[in-house]
């Protein structure tokens, strides 16, 4: 190989060289794509453009070898034979024509590589032949292998090259047109390394003489011009060949249309959702799809060609079992239905085992034949059904929702009207289900809730309702005749509600209060009956014994009093209607006035006086409380702001007032307004009140202390008595129950723990206040003890404050 590169490098002008290797890269394209386009024709064009390729082939290797022969310096210039030189071309063209023709012949590969074989064969004839038309004087040397190689390769090069070129695509077709070039010019070069010229000389005077130089830029601009011909040729076939294309595609569009009748119809059978029949004037079913067959017979390879309507029906309902006469009866009722419709068109829904529901539909079409439609709806049902049950039921429990128990409830009252007998109405309510949210989370409340509705719906009987109201509210239903059927009822459900649940490591203990209220003695329409079932439950949730409480007359005329009250109690909150009192506080050992407690009195029209025992309650209940208390705090500020004394001012707090962000608020503003210094009030608050919701009491107190104002726990030793209260929080007093000073003369033990209760103050740095102090002995015992404040009746009866006489209210 080496011989070839020294041959290549030293005897070859480059440029001429590069513009053989153009012209016979050009003549490649135009080759290989002419071949294609060949192969693409059928009869008589596929020979015309068989014959355009080999002339293009044939005339770019004439041209090459004649452009590369001017590139050669031998050292004297080169003349050819002309008869010679036109004989290679015409081999040129003749070989390669044959060897297009080959690979074209047929679609085996085994062609394709002869075809290409024989390109090569063209190749090695044109250039040799080419080499014979050399007018030379001397002996021209080769060199038998490099000849051989040359040979060889040409021939396996081209074998490959073609097959390249006559695959799809563009990246083939230049693969093919580079490997058809590497022939030629492996081929052209090798050979002339082959032969030595060293003992040559040209020969004149010999045959007729063409001078090289021309003869070869004449060939060269010939060949060009052909080739771009042949160029412009392919271009225009190209554009009638995608012309052909597009007609050709129109005409199998036109073709699919035709057929998409037939094809439409086979796939509707075949693939549509529906079971498609058609059924003859005659009754009888002529063609139907697989869905069909499914759908009735539950096998899609299930045959129903030639049956009657009726035969159908029972082929239909074979799947189901059913006795005799309901399996004949659903027969005759179907086919009358069906045979309606099938004249006049409709559609109807049947579901033969409860669970699949199909839809069937007649389309009758003019001349006596119908169309059935039948269609598996039993999804739509099943969604249509869980919808109905979500609109009805609770979502976390499952359990009928308010509404669905306003309907069961009227039905029942209905029934029970008709036919007689009681109806039990039974009002539940968890007990302290808000300590347990607080205490351990809304999941674990949820769980509860979850667990208990779980366990209800397992021992209900049927004819027995039990429904989730909202949060921890139940109610439930109960027809019967014998009380012993509602007692048994009602022990199912105690059994359930009071036991344990267990969640993530936390055992939960849980419980109910039970409020019973009987169809008709305790009313005859559900508002009435419900409301009653509330008053009973109310009363069960009063009395710490007692889990199940039914309905008393006594509990309406409890009830009308006290919405009678609370509307009442509205009137005087707008009408201003309430009075203050002040109970004098005083110091026990020297007798000084150390502050008044601030009591409210209300004289109610047509009742006179009534004690804020009974009336706080209910104005909890009505949501009056707040109303009132932030009067009551205004109004004692106001008044304390005028006395010419600096005393202080004690001012009980609801749990509800406790419980409202607005109060620290309200203590800001009313101190504002007033004018009274902050160190000057003292708000009293109960450990219930606290304990109610510690944590927000305790944070709101803080916030009302940072401003000045002094805390006081009221009514201790009667409540929880919480040492961990004390602990949470500064109190600046502790005031002493009444209760322990009624007996503190008699009892021992109620001595004992008003010294204890002293002790705990003075061991907490904390002033303890005796209230109810009504004797001489009872302050004496107090004196003894070390009791810092008292008040009570001994001391002064509280009333409206007349400068400057109160002040002047001492020890008798």
């Amino acid at each position: 190989m080496s011989p070839i590169i020294d041959f290549f490098f030293r005897d070859h002008d480059l440029w001429f060289v590069a513009l053989a290797a153009a012209v016979c890269l050009l003549s490649a394209y135009a080759c290989v794509s002419l071949l294609r386009h060949a192969m693409r024709m059928v009869g008589r064009m596929r020979w015309i453009w068989t014959g355009v390729s080999a002339l293009s082939v044939g005339l770019g290797i004439w041209s090459t070898h004649f452009v590369a022969m001017l590139a050669f310096r031998p050292g004297f210039a080169l003349q050819y034979d002309l008869v010679m030189t036109a004989l290679s071309l015409l081999i040129a063209i003749g070989v390669c024509g044959a060897g297009i023709a080959m690979a074209i012949r047929g679609a085996g590969r085994g062609d394709r590589v002869l075809g290409g074989a024989l390109l090569g064969v063209g190749i090695s004839s044109m250039h040799y032949v080419g080499i014979a038309a050399l007018l030379l004087e001397g002996q021209l040397v080769w060199n038998g292998e490099l000849v051989s190689l040359s040979v060889l390769a040409g021939i396996v090069i081209g074998g490959v090259a073609v097959p390249v070129a006559m695959g799809e695509g563009p990246k083939r077709l230049f693969g093919g047109a580079g490997l058809l070039t590497l022939a030629i010019c492996a081929m052209h070069f090798t050979a002339m390394g082959a032969a030595d010229f060293s003992n040559c000389l040209p020969l004149s005077g010999q045959g007729v003489e063409v001078d090289g130089g021309l003869m070869s830029v004449f060939v060269a601009m010939i060949t060009l011009f052909i080739l771009a011909a042949a160029l412009v040729s392919i271009v225009l076939d190209e554009a009638d060949r995608r012309r052909t294309a597009n007609e050709r595609r129109r005409q199998q569009a036109d073709a699919a249309r035709i057929a998409s009748v037939s094809q439409r119809l086979e796939l509707a059978l075949t693939h549509m959702g529906q079971g498609l029949g058609l059924f003859s004037a005659e009754g009888k079913l002529i063609l139907h799809n697989q869905r069909l067959a499914e759908l009735l017979l539950r096998n899609p390879e299930g045959h129903l060609e030639g049956k009657t309507l009726e035969e159908v029906c029972v082929a239909a309902l074979d799947q189901v079992r059913l006795d005799g006469d309901k399996r004949a009866g659903i027969v005759r009722d179907l086919v009358a239905q069906h045979t309606h419709m099938s004249a006049r068109g409709g559609q109807a829904v049947h579901s033969f085992d409860g669970r699949t529901y199909l839809r069937v539909q007649h389309n009758p079409v003019g001349d006596g034949r119908w169309v059935t439609l039948v269609e598996d709806i039993s999804a739509t049902k099943r969604s249509e059904a869980a919808i109905a049950h979500m609109a009805q039921h609770d979502n976390l429990t499952g359990l009928p929702n308010r509404a669905r128990f306003d309907e069961i409830f009227d039905k029942n009252l209905i029934d029970a009207e008709i036919a007689g007998g009681k109806l039990g109405v039974v009002a539940i309510d968890l007990d302290r289900f808000k300590d347990i949210n607080d205490s351990y989370g809304h999941a674990t409340g949820d769980h509860v809730l979850h667990v208990l509705a779980e366990r209800i719906a397992k021992v209900l009987k049927p004819g027995e309702t039990v429904a989730r109201l909202g949060g921890d509210e139940f109610a439930a239903l109960k027809r019967f005749d014998a009380f012993e059927s509602m007692h048994d009822f009602l022990q199912r459900l105690e059994n359930v509600l009071f036991g344990a649940v267990s969640f993530q490591g936390v055992l939960v203990t849980t419980g109910a209060s039970i409020g019973v209220s009987i169809y008709p003695q305790d009313g005859v329409d559900r508002s009435k009956l419900l409301s009653n079932a509330d008053m009973a439950l109310y009363r069960a949730k009063a009395e710490f014994e007692t889990r199940i409480c039914y309905f008393e007359s006594e509990m309406d005329d409890h009830a009308r009093e006290r919405r009678s009250m609370a509307h009442d109690l509205w009137e005087a909150v707008e009408q201003g209607s309430f009075e203050l009192a002040y109970q004098v506080q005083k110091n026990v050992a020297s007798g000084a006035v150390t502050g008044y407690e601030v009591l409210l009195r209300w004289d109610r029209p047509g009742h006179g006086r009534v004690s804020p025992a009974d009336f706080i309650p209910i104005a909890e209940e009505c949501g009056a409380i707040g109303a009132i208390g932030a009067w009551v705090l205004k109004t004692a500020c106001i008044e304390a702001a005028s006395w010419p004394e600096p005393h202080k001012i004690a001012v009980n707090v609801s749990g509800l007032q406790l419980s409202q962000v607005e109060l620290v608020d309200l203590v800001k503003m009313v101190l504002f307004q007033s004018g009274l210094a902050p160190e000057r009030l003292e708000l009293e608050v109960t450990e219930t009140a606290i304990i109610a919701d510690k944590k927000r009491a305790l944070a709101t107190l803080r916030q009302i202390r940072d401003m000045g104002v002094s805390i006081a726990i009221d009514d201790f030793g009667t409540g929880y008595s919480s040492l961990e209260t004390l602990r949470s929080f500064p109190f600046d007093k502790i005031k002493l129950d009444r209760s322990f000073m009624a007996e503190v003369e008699t009892s021992e033990q109620s001595k004992a723990i008003v010294r204890a209760i002293l002790a705990l103050g003075r061991s907490l740095s904390v002033p303890v206040l005796a209230e109810g102090v009504e004797t001489q002995e009872q302050l004496d015992v107090l004196r003894v003890e070390g009791c810092t404040e008292a008040q009570g009746f001994l001391l002064g009866r509280p009333g409206r404050m007349n400068w400057p006489e109160a002040d002047m209210l001492m020890f008798a």
